[in-house]
């Protein structure tokens, strides 16, 4: 009787999960992280093929695809924390004083956690190899150079984009969102063509490291942490969606089942954006407050990101070994953890977008190098389907949250 009702349970869980997250029309999305590995496959199999100045040319073309990015970032942070900052005031006025807080907490209490666990395992893993070290003589170098010096820094876009949001919206809500709607057609045109030409990026990249002989080294070095980096993140989801259940195994279930399909989706396209309506749907399914999920999902979809706050720093603290620096302190970490936070604000929830932002910051804040940059964005680009998916599920938890908070403020 037991095992009976234990299959029946099981095929009632399998038929609820697949069939709503699964579908012929998602497939596509499965397209975009097939492309990019297939773009690493390319340099790792034809490097040795290419002449070098065919490889230096993709080389210059990946470094002058960055210079771009690079000197646009802060009119994209801007757009795109202006508009955060108009739909929180537009979707939730009311409940602006709990989202803002909550998302900055969760988002400081995950980086602080990735530099504990960060310490953790390098100190019983140690490192053996060194990416510096490793470096072939003859390094490829850029057949051409572009330099754009930056007009405003991102700091600046970032505060700016904070106190004009805030001062358009409590002016005239409706000028606000006009400008915020505008904003937000010309940072979707910006990204139809920034990820159409991220795999050149991803093979001027790939072939410069695949020359100096450090691609499948780096690739060797790190799977560690990507061990390290999926088990502390998602057990820490996971131990969120348990609390929040109030520790029932039944009722964990239930959230789990809910935010499988939009985790999925988030996965094959790496993106939380594509799994927006799901996760919407999951956490009006998860909520007591249906409404509640229209206002919190779409205001965290690109600023609440457990996935970023866990690798991005794991992996920069194990470059910076890798290239024998100093570690930062915790002090020079909380510094640099306050603007990763920040910076959250002006994530584009696209494939490659979380750390296309935090570029500056690791240079700025790390003392990150050039070579540095292209390591840490090659191994989040490869690593973004099971980033983006830690996200969509950390966010699906943050709704519950959210939800318990505003029943809990209705009743007293």
């Amino acid at each position: 009787m037991g095992i009976a009702r234990l299959v029946e349970d099981f095929n009632s869980l399998r038929g609820n999960l697949f069939p709503v997250g699964i579908s012929r029309s998602n497939l596509k999305h499965f397209i975009v992280p097939v492309v990019f590995l297939s773009a690493f496959l390319f340099a790792l199999c034809f490097c040795s093929i290419l002449p070098i100045s065919g490889k230096s040319f993709f080389y210059s073309v990946s470094l002058a695809i960055k210079e771009c990015l690079i000197f646009s970032l802060p009119f994209v942070i801007f757009a795109l924390v202006f508009c955060s900052i108009v739909r929180l005031g537009t979707n939730a006025i009311k409940y602006i004083l709990i989202i803002i807080p909550l998302i900055c907490c969760s988002n400081f209490l995950n980086t602080m956690l990735s530099y504990l666990v960060s310490l953790i395992a390098i100190d019983i893993g140690g490192t053996t190899q060194f990416i510096q070290d490793s470096v072939a003589a003859d390094s490829l170098f850029p057949v051409f150079k572009i330099s754009l010096d930056t007009l405003v820094s991102n700091d600046v876009a970032l505060l700016s984009g904070i106190v004009l949001g805030l001062i358009t919206y409590f002016l005239s809500s409706k000028l606000a969102s006009k400008i915020s709607m505008i904003m937000k057609v010309i940072t979707q045109y910006y990204f139809k063509i920034l990820i159409p030409i991220m795999p050149f990026f991803i093979i001027g990249t790939a072939l410069k490291l695949q020359h100096d002989g450090v691609l499948l080294k780096i690739f060797e070095q790190y799977l560690p942490i990507l061990f390290v980096f999926v088990t502390s993140s998602y057990c820490f989801v996971l131990l969120q969606y348990f609390i929040l259940a109030e520790f029932s195994l039944s009722k964990l279930v239930m959230y789990l089942r809910n935010v499988f399909p939009a985790t999925i989706t988030a996965f094959g396209s790496m993106s939380s954006a594509s799994a927006l309506p799901l996760s919407i749907k999951a956490a009006e399914e998860n909520s007591i407050q249906k409404s509640n999920a229209s206002i919190i999902v779409p205001s965290t979809v690109n600023i609440h990101l457990v996935g970023d706050c866990f690798f991005i720093p794991m992996v920069a603290m194990s470059v910076m070994v890798s290239f024998k620096m100093e570690l930062p302190g915790i002090s020079d970490y909380v510094i640099f953890a306050i603007h990763f936070i920040l910076a959250k604000f002006a994530v584009a929830a696209v494939p490659g977008g979380g750390i296309l932002v935090m570029l500056p910051f690791l240079q700025r804040y790390l003392g990150f190098t050039p070579e540095m940059l292209s390591i840490v964005t090659a191994l989040y680009i490869l690593f973004d389907p099971l980033i983006a998916a830690c996200n969509v599920g950390g966010n699906g938890a943050m709704a519950i949250l959210f939800d318990k908070f505003v029943r809990l403020g209705r009743k007293s």
